[in-house]
């Protein structure tokens, strides 16, 4: 691979980082805010229920896209990569009209639901979280052809717009004292807002491309993808996305701990976030390069994980040396079961902020197979263990067979891509980011043992921040590669900032006799 593609590979994934960071760093915000203020203006006992209800709509809008944005995704990358942007503009077409009907279908099918089988007090604010699935699953095909285009910044402004009608809406229906049916009807207005924005953006950029035809080798292979796209995220119900709930709400009769897990289970999510959005953006990247030429996609793999590893790995730890002062500070002291919960679904939440570049690589070549036996394996695992421990642990034994099945699908999906790809994991690299993170854990939990009250956080935020750092400068766990990377990134912060963020970078990731690249 050239110099010139090399650095267009670096400056495409920091933009589409950068982007993407942005987005999800203000939908952290908004549903942080969002959750603390319902959580302590509900309660746990009546929030178990709606977050129960929540999760039903999360995954039915999951499973009932029937593999359609991943598809949509894969094959518009390969043919606008290859310049046949008629055949891309077909792909979306026929993407974005069978999820619509989709998506009908199941609102229709949630509402039966909803009326035969749902609980008559929360009847209301039910329908609302199921007509929400319509405008979320139809926003996917636009949010996902743009990021066939490696343009993510185009999902950023109505992303941000959604999220901020959601938070001022949420706060008055809250103020108001609307219940839960005002929140939920938040939650819809803020989907609706950003669907409308996404689909109008990409209908005006596609206006002036000529439809063309899907050829029917290409529809072959599009309907075998998304066939095992729909059997993949069956399973990514079972192992990732709180099917946990399932087995907690019908094996322990205490509802708070359906509040307790899914809370912990929300802010572990948010806090992935931050390496999803690096490791997303290279995903694309992965799939648009599949496309032009296959040299470089195992090299960006690796090194994708590395920069999820060195981004998740402290916020994760973090987040557990420091979750009892935290749930006192957000939610208060009704929810201090919550302690023990967090905890657990940080520690093993770490393993996933591991796979989604080498799941990535296994879809972009088309090896879906593997990915599928894994999760049958790893969600059978889950299913035994939530049997095993919920009934006596509650929502701590939900979050160990969450994290422990994990745990256990990521050693399998790596091993099977060195294996296959005959990667080089660069376990040294990754064994200094663990030895810094380490450290800057001990430190944190220290101070917040030494130092009580929001005092204490403040202080052991501070010194896990510090010890972190240094320890990646002593440790050479940032190369003078990687601080070039973050110089590209660092030319979109405001121009007052970018001198600061150099100093700070050169110091971080560079010798120095050495100089930089800019």
């Amino acid at each position: 691979m050239s110099a010139p593609a090399q650095t267009s590979h670096t400056h495409t994934i920091a933009r589409n980082s950068f982007w993407w960071g942005l987005e999800l760093f203000f939908g952290l915000f908004a549903a942080f805010i969002t959750s603390v203020l319902v959580a302590r203006v509900i309660g746990p006992q009546r929030l178990g229920y709606f977050q129960y209800v929540v999760w039903l709509t999360n995954i039915t809008t999951a499973v009932g896209s029937l593999g359609l944005p991943a598809t949509t995704c894969k094959y518009m990358a390969e043919y606008l990569s290859g310049g046949e942007t008629s055949v891309a503009r077909a792909i979306y077409a026929v993407g974005l009209k069978l999820q619509t009907f989709i998506a009908g279908g199941m609102v229709l099918a949630g509402v039966g639901l909803v009326y035969f089988a749902g609980e008559p007090a929360y009847r209301l604010a039910s329908l609302l979280l199921v007509a929400n699935m319509a405008p979320r699953m139809i926003g996917l095909i636009p949010s996902y052809a743009n990021n066939a285009a490696e343009a993510l910044q185009r999902n950023t402004p109505p992303a941000i717009f959604g999220g901020m009608l959601n938070i001022g809406l949420t706060l008055t229906s809250l103020w108001a004292g609307w219940d839960l049916a005002g929140v939920a009807a938040s939650f819809l207005a803020g989907s609706m807002l950003e669907t409308s924005l996404k689909l109008n953006g990409v209908r005006r950029r596609m206006a002036l491309v000529p439809l063309g035809a899907i050829a029917p080798e290409l529809r072959q292979r599009m309907l075998s993808y998304s066939g095992q796209g729909l059997v993949l995220m069956l399973l990514n119900v079972v192992v990732w996305d709180r099917s946990d709930l399932l087995i907690l709400k019908s094996m322990n009769p205490d509802i708070t701990q359906v509040t307790f897990f899914s809370l912990a289970f929300n802010l572990t999510e948010r806090i992935l976030m931050f390496p999803t959005a690096f490791a997303a953006s290279l995903g694309v990247t992965i799939m648009a390069q599949y496309g032009r030429g296959k040299e470089r996609v195992q090299q960006l793999t690796v090194e994708g994980a590395r920069y999820a590893f060195l981004v998740g790995a402290p916020l994760l730890l973090g987040m557990a040396c420091l979750s009892q002062p935290l749930v006192r500070l957000l939610y208060g002291y009704r929810y201090e079961p919550l302690f023990p919960v967090l905890t657990i679904a940080a520690l093993l939440a770490i393993p996933k902020a591991l796979m989604a570049p080498p799941t990535s690589l296994l879809q972009t070549t088309e090896n879906q197979g593997y990915l599928i036996w894994v999760g049958c394996g790893c969600g059978a695992l889950d299913v035994l263990l939530d049997v095993l421990l919920t009934p006596g642990y509650g929502a701590r034994g939900a979050a160990l067979a969450n994290g422990l099945a994990q745990t256990a699908a990521g050693i399998a999906i790596w091993l099977r891509v060195r294996s296959l790809f005959r990667l080089d994991l660069r376990l040294r690299q990754f064994g200094r980011i663990a030895f810094c993170a380490i450290a800057m854990a001990g430190a944190a939990l220290l101070v917040s043992r030494s130092v009580e009250g929001y005092e204490g956080i403040a202080a052991a935020l501070l010194a896990a921040v510090l010890v972190w750092f240094v320890s990646l400068r002593l440790t050479g766990a940032v190369t003078q590669t990687d601080g070039n990377r973050l110089l590209i990134v660092g030319k979109r912060l405001p121009a007052h900032l970018r001198g600061l963020f150099a100093v700070f970078v050169i110091w971080l990731s560079q010798p120095k006799s050495t100089a930089p690249v800019i």
